[in-house]
């Protein structure tokens, strides 16, 4: 039991030390509309036409709370995104 105390106390230790060393935290993304300067800027993406899925193609049936089914939980997370919180998990499954 002294060993398991001594394991907490040393962990617990750990961490407000890291938290001291590393600083205040702070917020990604920064506030404000982010901008970002990409370095290749002669580059020609033309032949790049679709859209990037971050999403893999796992079937995993989802159902959000508007009662549509999403392909997965990557995908309902997306259309959250999107909706700005607006589409919620609601069961596991078909709907």
């Amino acid at each position: 039991m002294a060993k398991f105390f001594y394991s907490v106390l040393f962990f617990i230790w750990i961490h407000f030390v890291s938290v001291l060393i590393s600083g205040p935290q702070q917020w990604w993304p920064p506030h404000g509309i982010m901008k970002i300067k990409c370095p290749h800027k002669k580059m020609n993406l033309s032949w790049f036409s679709q859209r990037p899925d971050p999403c893999p193609d796992l079937k995993q049936p989802i159902c959000g709370n508007k009662y549509i089914t999403y392909d997965n939980p990557c995908v309902l997370c997306l259309e959250s995104l999107k909706s700005h919180g607006r589409i919620k998990f609601y069961h596991d499954g078909r709907c």
